[in-house]
């Protein structure tokens, strides 16, 4: 019997065995079938947990009975559907091949079914007592098995009878299902009538059958199910003619009960023998354990036993159980074969063949069927499945009942029964077939994560077993004739591998990999992403499922071979794919999260790669070699002193190089199988091999994710192109490899790839990718050099293949092919140049404005013969990101290794500190760029587009810049921006620039002008200029002004007029100025910040009369900062004139406390004509300085003085900026008040004024001497007095102009309330009323229209109004202090100069002094009528009220004349005094 069969037959399913006299097991068979198989079955045995079996496969086969005497019916013409054993027997029947078997003593070896099927057909019940009855009694006697016999169980089985109706016949019509009482829907069975009535009888064939065969005890097994057939799938002949009875049909819930019925009697009765014979085999495992202590023991016999449970296990569908026992048995055959090797199994009887005799012819039959590739797809995996079959195609089991096996057949039977229950677990389609489910997908589809487990064990099987093949082969030979040589053994060994590693790739081929498997152009990694899981860390069959305890003697496995460890699935978006032709790598995308494909895709490669180190094993003997390896064998040519050693090869495979290849060629053919010696017939079919098995694994790596993987492939494959010399081919595979290595660290293997790839790329003539890749290569090769000379210690590794690697002339190369290029190359300079250091020291040119700095570097490559053109220094203001400065080398530079030392230059001149941004190095179009600050700017995406975000440099990142301080020297050219001092307010605002040539002849100067502020606008076509005139020849540029020549030692100024859009406290702007003189062209730069808000605020407050009015006038400062006004004036206009008294002198004001003025305003009488409103508007003047001004300029005033008078006045374009910088943020706030307050000022410290970091950059020689003579200054003018009639202060002194409008009011009331007394006043000047007496006052309104605008300005849009307005009057009254008598308001019409009078009554409340009522006048809103859209309010009418009255005051009393007192004489009573007026009731 074949291994293939045998497993088939005795382990894939279980056995049922049916009898069918009666020929009807056709007609269910194929019901039967569609129901197969079983599911979700739950068994339980006392010392297992629970298992649920979610498929349970049957194998029906007929008994001896049947098969030799049924023969399958006649079918008619016209008959439709089967009517024999084809049925049952669809495709081939394993057994038909099968060789009886002898029974052996130990159980395990045969095969019994666990149920017997008696398929009845009994139409009625004479029929049943007269025949069927007596012959179902006789089946059972001489099937049922005997009860209590030793061992009986390992045959233990089950009986059912199955009652077949067929239609037409007495039993078809008998009922046997009836509606539910409770539930009319649902159908049960119906009861059993023991009722006999005379002359009838209820009783079916089927209770009958019942009753006659099934146990009467209360829980005994029901084994009677019945099938009723329908007419169209019984055969015409079987029907009866004509039909005996009327048939009952059944609905289609009832045939589904019945089935349902039948098919849960097939599980429980499969179940009850299987339990029985598992426990025989735990009883009997037991008893060989037992015995392993004892002499005799042998390890055959205990596997027999235990197999034939796991054998049961698998038959009944619980394989992971089964698996977890062949794994058990895998320990303990190690375990064995190690006991036996060191001589610890010496009273044990396990015994071994020396070597197995047959493993060559089985290889080398292998070669019968050549086959190019059978992992191409799918519909050859099946042929290269039966091309390898041989290789496990023998009766193992045969062979260990005899203890005469081998150890390699051994291990190989156990492999061989391993994978195929892991397949059957992972429902491949091998699997299926086996069991006789087709190619159909069903159950889920197949589980790649254990079929990975098979490539994943077939990996450890290979790599463990080929050296034990190697030492089996070399026993052999040694008792054969002719004995094989060391070639045969290491070709046999190698075919074998490659045999193995076929077999199982054609079996765990699984259509999901079909696009990767296509025969196309190789395709390489994308960037997919997967689901993981951990990796295998134990044998995968044992650990997921349930735990065991096992029989054996178990010691710790060794460890897994390297090979096996799986790599970290990682994205690959950085590597590209070689051209191909299938969109595999989209599809790898897609499906890289199915679970278990990366791990089956990688497993698969790993075989492949197996496969494809074997042909180069034996290439190599014929001096073939491919990929890298052709790379290091030219190495090793060249260096004989060393000799590599591949790690990953076994040290039985070395090849051994001594005989010739020539010698060996014959030899290798005759051994080889016919599929290894077509891919070794010349070294064009070897490099096509090499390349398709290459293709295959890297395409199945890609789909794993497995980057380095692939990139070793893809660099095999193009070493081979360039091998074959399609050159393009082998640049394409190495552009999409190389951008994996540019973020690792250095290796030969890089440096090779990159001039392998340089090469490719020169000869292709693509000249801007050459000189990129060799930019690459000596990038990695300066980094390694500088690495090395780092004083720090490093772990021990080779350092000498660096200068083995010689880059000499490349540098020179890539900067003459770049010369021809159309686009700057910029690399990095740190790649290629160490130790770049900067002065931060400025260098002054002489007689010219400009300055230089020195920058050093350490050329690290072995190159003299290399040109630049040009080193350029990047400098941008630390305030002023926008302020560039650019320092360049004079001429051209010949660069030679070591320190280079160079001095930049420029003739820009400046003031401020400045960062170092970037140094470049020019040469051809070759740029080497460092950036002393990280790019780290943030990117905003727009569109699928990075946008930078342009941002101020971090204080990080400054602290890590160098930072120059640039000042120019002292008579350079120099320009100033201020404010004019005096300012209009309502006309536009000055800038004044004032610029000085110091010691340049000027030719022409462009003077630029940005504004950097928000709103702000610069009015240059509207400059003036004094000292200098403007270029109207030059064409005038936005934001330009071109000038004409200036004289040295001369001063300009030109005048530039701003406007802002919004108010801002500040302005800046960016000043650019280019001039010209005979020494070349320069450029000066300068960011100014100024004070746009002015320093007060001014508030007025008017108050009409009807001759005159008053404007009072508050000034107060807006920035805190006291202002000294010094002069304010009031201009009168052609309207109206002004009285003010004068000022008195000089006045500081501060925030808290204001100026106040007060002027009087008058019209004038008689004017000619009404003058235009502007012209009516007043003027107020005020001359005011700053004091923090006039304090800073003192300040450098004095500090000038005693520079001009120093050694050190060369320098005044350092300091006095720094002191009017240092002024501006020291004297303010409180030391500025105490300052103005005491009249003197206490001048900053030099520690205050931060010296020290000014002179800092400076000269060691003029650092010391500076800072002394500083010092020294300060303690000299410790403090200044303040003096603001100085001519200094007088210069700063500033102008205000604003422009007062005088406001217009229609109408100006004057109002009186005069009383009208009895009596003149007793007193003088004062009016006594008495308490809540009446009196009468009289109220006089008067009007005037004098300050109207109609009367006063020209064109005004008030005009003369046509009917008099209307006015509310209101008088307005203490309500606690008095009483009106009358209107409160009052409606009147008011004309200029006609007073109105009104009657009013008060009467006072309360004693005391109190003010008379005032009055209020408002206009009354009016409407005008405009046709049809109604009314609109009319303009609104202004006034003024004058109550002269309002001050008057009155004097309110009681009305008594007389009191009297009376004083009791009783002393008993407390003295009082009573006071009563006149008329009072005396008291008691």
């Amino acid at each position: 019997m074949s291994a293939r069969v045998m497993e088939a037959s005795s382990s894939s399913k279980v056995t049922v065995e049916y009898h069918d006299p009666s020929g009807v097991f056709p007609l269910v068979s194929r019901d039967i079938a569609t129901r197969l198989p079983l599911r979700n079955l739950n068994w339980q045995s006392p010392s297992r947990p629970l298992r649920q079996i979610k498929q349970l496969h049957l194998d029906f086969v007929p008994d001896r009975h049947t098969e030799t005497s049924l023969r399958p019916p006649t079918q008619n013409g016209d008959s439709i559907g089967p009517t024999s054993f084809d049925i049952v027997r669809t495709g081939n029947d394993p057994r038909k091949d099968a060789v009886k078997e002898r029974r052996h003593q130990i159980p395990g070896l045969k095969t019994s079914p666990y149920l017997k099927l008696f398929i009845l057909r009994c139409d009625d019940k004479d029929v049943y007592k007269a025949t069927d009855r007596q012959r179902v009694r006789e089946w059972l006697r001489e099937n049922t098995q005997a009860e209590g016999k030793r061992g009986a169980n390992h045959e233990a089985f089950e009986w059912l009878i199955l009652h077949v109706v067929i239609p037409g016949t007495v039993a078809a019509s008998e009922a046997r299902w009836r509606e539910s009482v409770k539930e009319p829907d649902e159908l049960k069975e119906r009861k059993r009538n023991n009722l006999k009535l005379p002359g009838k009888s209820t009783r079916t064939v089927f209770d009958r059958l019942r009753a006659d065969f099934n146990e009467s005890s209360k829980n005994a097994q029901d084994r009677i199910a019945q099938i009723r057939l329908l007419k169209k799938d019984v055969p015409p002949d079987l029907l009866p003619t004509p039909a005996v009875a009327e048939t009952l049909e059944e609905t289609s819930q009832e045939r589904d009960l019945a089935w349902k019925d039948l098919m849960d009697k097939l599980k429980v009765l499969i179940l009850g023998p299987f339990d029985a014979r598992v426990r025989q085999y735990e009883a009997d495992i037991a008893e060989q354990e037992a015995r392993r202590s004892l002499a005799g023991f042998n390890f055959c016999t205990f596997f027999i036993h235990k197999e034939g449970l796991a054998k049961a296990l698998e038959s009944i569908g619980l394989v992971e159980d089964a698996l977890v026992i062949y794994d058990e048995l895998s320990l303990g055959l190690e375990t064995a074969v190690r006991e036996l090797a060191s001589g610890e199994a010496g009273r044990t009887a396990t015994t071994f063949a020396t070597f197995t005799d047959d493993i060559q012819a089985r290889i080398q039959e292998g070669g019968k069927m050549m086959v190019n590739g059978t992992h191409g797809n799918l519909g050859t995996m099946a042929e290269g499945n039966r091309r390898h079959a041989d290789l496990f195609s023998k009766d193992y089991r045969e062979k260990i009942v005899r203890s005469d096996i081998s150890v390699f057949d051994f291990f190989c039977y156990l492999f061989s029964r391993q994978k195929a229950l892991i397949l059957r677990l992972a429902n491949t389609r091998a699997a299926r077939a086996e069991l006789g489910g087709g190619g159909a997908v069903k159950d889920g589809g197949e589980d790649l994560v254990l079929t990975s487990e098979v490539a994943w064990r077939a990996s450890s099987f290979i790599h463990n077993n080929a050296r034990m093949l190697r030492q089996d082969l070399y026993d052999g030979s040694q008792l054969n004739e002719p004995a094989l040589s060391q070639t045969d053994i290491e070709s046999l060994v190698c075919a074998w591998t490659y045999a193995v590693a076929e077999h199982v790739l054609s079996e765990t081929a699984a259509p999901v990999l079909g696009l990767a498997q296509s025969d196309g152009k190789a395709a390489g990694p994308n960037g997919t992403h997967k689901l993981t899981r951990l990796d295998f860390a134990f044998p995968m069959g044992a650990s997921p499922y349930p735990q065991r305890s096992s029989s054996l003697m178990i010691r710790k496995p060794p460890p897994a071979p390297p090979e096996l460890q799986r790599p970290a699935s990682m994205a690959v978006e950085s590597v590209g794919s070689p051209p191909s032709s299938a969109g595999t790598m989209d599809w790898a995308t897609q499906n890289a999260g199915i679970p278990g494909l990366p791990e089956l895709a990688t497993y698969r490669a790993e075989l492949l790669m197996v496969q494809r180190r074997m042909g180069e094993l034996l290439a190599a003997r014929r001096g073939w070699r491919a990929g890298w390896a052709s790379v290091k064998h030219g190495k090793r040519k060249g260096d004989r002193a060393l000799e590599e050693v591949d790690l990953d090869a076994d040290a039985d495979e070395e090849v051994n190089s001594k005989t010739p290849p020539e010698a060996e060629e014959s030899i290798v053919s005759q051994c080889l199988p016919a599929y290894l010696a077509q891919d070794l017939e010349s070294e064009n079919a070897f490099h096509s091999a090499y390349e398709r098995l290459s293709e295959q694994a890297m395409r199945y790596f890609a789909l794993a994710t497995q980057t380095k993987s692939v990139e070793a492939i893809i660099g095999d494959l193009a070493v081979l192109k360039r091998q074959q010399g399609d050159v393009a081919s082998a640049e394409t595979y190495l552009q999409h490899l190389l951008p994996s290595y540019e973020q690792e660290g250095w290796s030969m293997m890089q440096a090779e790839m990159l001039r392998f790839y340089a090469e490719c790329l020169k000869e292709l003539d693509q000249k801007l990718r050459y000189v990129e890749t060799v930019l690459k290569l000596l990038g990695k090769v300066a980094r390694r050099k500088m690495a090395q000379r780092l004083p720090i210690m490093r772990l021990s590794y080779d350092t000498s293949t660096n200068d083995e690697f010689n880059v000499s002339g490349l540098l020179a190369d890539a900067i003459a092919v770049s010369a021809n290029l159309a686009t700057q190359v910029t690399s990095p300079l740190e790649h290629f140049f160490s130790n770049l250091e900067l002065d931060r020291e400025v260098i002054h040119l002489e007689e010219t404005d400009g300055f230089a700095l020195r920058v050093r570097f350490t050329h690290v490559l072995d190159d003299d013969s290399t040109e630049l053109d040009q080193v350029s220094l990047r400098l941008v203001g630390l305030e002023d990101p926008n302020q560039e400065i650019r320092l360049v080398s004079d001429g051209a530079i010949s660069l030679k290794p070591g320190i280079v030392e160079l001095r930049l230059a420029t003739n820009t001149t400046a003031f401020g500190h400045f960062l170092a941004e970037s140094v470049t190095i020019s040469a051809g179009m070759l740029s080497f760029v460092h950036h002393f600050q990280p790019k780290t700017q943030p990117t905003l995406k727009l569109n699928d587009d990075e946008v930078f975000v342009t941002t101020s440099p971090s204080e990080e990142s400054r602290s890590t810049q160098p930072v120059i301080f640039v000042y120019p020297v002292e008579y350079a050219f120099d320009a100033r921006v201020t404010m004019r001092k005096e300012v209009h307010i309502d006309k536009p605002r000055w800038l004044e620039v004032s610029l000085s040539s110091g010691w340049n002849e000027i030719q022409s100067i462009t003077l630029r002008m940005k504004p950097t502020s928000a709103g702000l606008r610069l009015h240059l076509a509207d400059a003036k200029f004094d000292g200098i005139e403007h270029n109207d020849k030059e064409a005038r540029k936005q934001g330009q002004l071109a000038l004409c020549e200036m004289d040295a030692n001369r001063t300009a100024i030109v005048g530039v007029p701003y406007t802002v859009d919004q108010a801002t406290p500040h302005i800046s702007i960016r000043l650019e100025v280019r001039y010209e003189t005979s020494k070349g062209s320069f450029s000066f730069l300068k960011s100014v910040l100024l004070r746009h808000e002015l320093p007060l605020d001014v508030d007025v407050d008017d108050i009409f009369r009807a001759d005159m009015l008053f404007s009072r006038f508050t000034v107060r400062p807006t920035a805190g900062l006291p202002l000294v006004i010094t002069d304010a004036t009031l201009q009168d206009s052609s309207v109206y004139g002004v009285d003010a008294p004068p000022l008195g002198g000089p006045v500081t004001v501060y925030a808290n406390s204001p100026l106040e003025l007060m002027y009087k305003v008058t019209r004038k009488q008689d004017l000619e004509h009404k003058p235009a409103k502007r012209d009516a508007a007043l003027c107020l003047t005020l001359q005011y300085m700053s004091t923090a001004e006039v304090l800073a300029a003192m300040v450098q005033e004095t500090f000038a003085a005693a520079l001009q008078g120093s050694e050190y006045q060369r320098l005044s374009r350092l300091l006095l900026p720094v002191v009017a910088a240092r002024c501006k943020t020291l004297i303010a706030g409180s030391i500025l008040e105490v300052a103005v307050l005491l009249g003197q000022l206490k001048t900053p410290s030099f520690t205050d004024f931060g010296w020290q970091d000014i002179v800092a950059p400076l000269p060691q020689l003029v650092r010391s001497g500076l800072s002394e003579w500083l010092r020294g200054w300060h303690r000299e003018h410790t403090s200044l007095p303040v003096d603001y009639d100085s001519a200094l202060a007088k210069a700063l002194s500033r102008r205000l102009n604003i422009s007062v409008e005088i406001p217009t009011v229609d109408i100006v009331f004057t109002t009186s309330l005069t009383l009208r007394l009895d009596a003149a006043p007793r007193t003088p000047g004062a009016d006594v009323l008495t308490l809540g007496k009446p009196i009468q006052a009289e109220l006089r309104v008067n009007s005037t229209d004098a300050w109207s605008a109609h009367l006063l300005i020209a064109q005004s849009k008030h005009k003369t109004r046509q009917t008099r307005p209307h006015f509310i009057l209101e008088v307005q009254a203490d309500p606690e202090i008095w009483l009106l008598g009358g209107p409160r308001r009052v409606h009147f019409q008011a004309v200029p100069d006609d007073p109105v009078i009104f009657g009013v009554t008060l009467v006072p409340l309360k004693v005391g002094e109190h003010h008379l009522p005032v009055t209020d006048i408002q206009a009354t809103p009016e409407t005008i009528e405009e046709g049809r859209s109604g009314a609109k309010p009319r303009d609104a009418v202004t006034c003024e009220t004058h109550h002269v009255s309002s001050g008057r005051t009155v004097e309110v009393i009681s009305d008594v004349r007389q009191t009297r007192i009376h004083v009791e004489d009783s002393a008993a009573v407390d003295s009082s005094l009573a006071a009563q007026p006149v008329g009072a009731s005396k008291p008691g």
